[in-house]
């Protein structure tokens, strides 16, 4: 089994719009867990469930703003405007449970 996070500050400004867009794709991603900072507002973290191989290299290539192939994983360079200091800023660990 294994995780992956997706660790991003989002500005204060595009948080109305970033939420509304952050939405719609959690709908398009059932297997994504979305949570909020409590003692930091605007740190954003993402649990997603099951992305191993392929899958996992795709959506982290298309969180670095590359260019992929798989529908499922375009579209997510819209919130790379929103976040300060751009897709440098948006950070991407895979974890495998301890055996």
């Amino acid at each position: 089994m294994c995780i992956v996070f997706v660790e991003y500050k989002i500005g204060a400004e595009h948080r109305e719009a970033y939420v509304s867009w952050m939405r719609g794709m959690q709908a398009a991603h059932p297997q994504m867990e979305w949570y909020e900072g409590t003692e930091q507002p605007g740190l954003f973290v993402e649990i997603w469930h099951g992305l191993r191989g392929e899958p996992y290299r795709a959506m982290q290539a298309a969180r670095r703003g590359e260019e992929v192939r798989q529908p499922e994983w375009q579209g997510w360079d819209a919130m790379v405007p929103w976040v300060p200091g751009g897709k440098d800023k948006i950070h991407i660990w895979q974890f495998e449970k301890v055996k």
